[in-house]
């Protein structure tokens, strides 16, 4: 055979080579990606801080998680965890309960605490010290999200004795304002600023509405639903929401664009979605036939049951762009503890990643 002929073969043999790993590595990105209906969790005990309960609410990038735990003398005080480490309690502003809801992958966190007047705030905590944000004139005030600029919001009393969605921006408290009624709450927000809450209307009625450079605008109700609620926001503008269905159970629902996904139960009545990323997963728990309540992950096709820590219920409140997942989950012995769900790739996926592997060997010789 000539060199040419040769050269010809061996770019031939390059070729199917290519094809085979391109071929390969299409098949791990599905078998990776949100819509795949197979991916398996690990769960993990978060534990404590010496106490007999514990819940994490939220999980940034760098897989660092806020929640509230019990110390040993039965009092709930906002925690963080981290790779390797037991929980770390942060303290409150002088009184005795505190809870951190979100964590951005700076590592700040919000939340509220008590004073020692027993009234509790809108908390920031960060670099090792805990802020009080302050209110819109009242005199109580509760942190929801922060985003990864740091701005936080929630809500806050006024001087009217009302509590409206606020926004902190350093050392600003800006009142975000409502549908016409006398209340709103905000409770989450993405990087552009852009924040969802509910609020209340002219009329009465709770609906899920979305904050833009200052302006605000409802989001809608299910098919013959009579309020909403907006509980998260990723990158995408993808929005979680509670609502009622005509039949007046309560279902989680992702709202993307106008387009409305009704994410259903595990056969009972209820779902409640409480964290989302920027694929578009959404976590949170659903009623099954028995009663129990179970942690769910929604992949972008249906919902799949995340399990406990031996016992009946569960629920998920926060997942992070690596498909980590943090909530609470019942223990054999009925406690209820902080959980880390880790996405587990399944053998198939192991066995496909040693075939695409193989040929690049087999090049390699020649």
């Amino acid at each position: 055979m000539s060199r040419a002929c040769n050269r010809f073969a061996n770019l031939s043999i390059r070729a199917e080579v290519y094809r085979l790993v391109f071929t390969a590595g299409l098949f791990l990105t599905m078998a990776g990606s949100p819509s795949a209906a197979s991916t398996l969790y690990s769960i993990h005990d978060l534990g404590t801080l010496g106490g007999t309960w514990s819940k994490a609410y939220d999980i940034n990038n760098h897989g660092r998680i806020a929640g509230a735990a019990y110390t040993p003398d039965r009092v709930e005080h906002a925690a963080v965890w981290g790779t390797g480490f037991p929980p770390l309690d942060l303290g409150t502003l002088g009184g005795s309960r505190s809870r951190a809801y979100a964590i951005n992958d700076a590592g700040a966190m919000a939340g509220y605490a008590l004073t020692s007047d027993g009234i509790s705030r809108a908390t920031l905590w960060q670099d090792a010290t805990i802020s009080d944000l302050g209110t819109l004139g009242g005199d109580a005030s509760v942190a929801w999200d922060i985003g990864p600029s740091g701005r936080i919001v929630g809500w806050a009393e006024t001087e009217a004795g009302v509590y409206n969605a606020a926004m902190w921006v350093e050392s600003d408290v800006v009142n975000l304002g409502t549908l016409g009624g006398d209340y709103s709450i905000a409770y989450g927000i993405n990087s552009n600023n852009v924040v969802v809450g509910v609020a209340e209307t002219s009329m009465g009625h709770d609906e899920a509405v979305m904050w833009r450079d200052g302006r605000i605008a409802p989001l809608g109700l299910l098919p013959g639903g009579t309020w909403s609620t907006a509980r998260g926001i990723n990158e995408n503008e993808q929005v979680i929401l509670w609502a009622d269905t005509a039949g007046r159970e309560s279902h989680a629902v992702l709202w993307d664009d106008g387009w409305v996904v009704d994410l259903g139960t595990f056969g009972g009545s209820d779902s409640w979605a409480y964290g989302l990323n920027d694929r578009g997963e959404v976590v949170g728990w659903a009623e099954a036939t028995d009663g129990t309540y179970q942690a769910f992950v929604y992949d972008g096709a249906q919902m799949h049951n995340l399990g406990t820590l031996g016992g009946l219920f569960s629920a998920a409140y926060g997942i992070n762009n690596l498909g980590q997942i943090v909530g609470l989950a019942q223990t054999q012995g009925n406690q209820m503890h902080a959980v880390l769900w880790t996405p587990v790739p399944e053998p198939g996926v192991l066995v496909m990643l040693a075939i695409g592997f193989l040929p690049m060997r087999l090049l390699m010789k020649r």
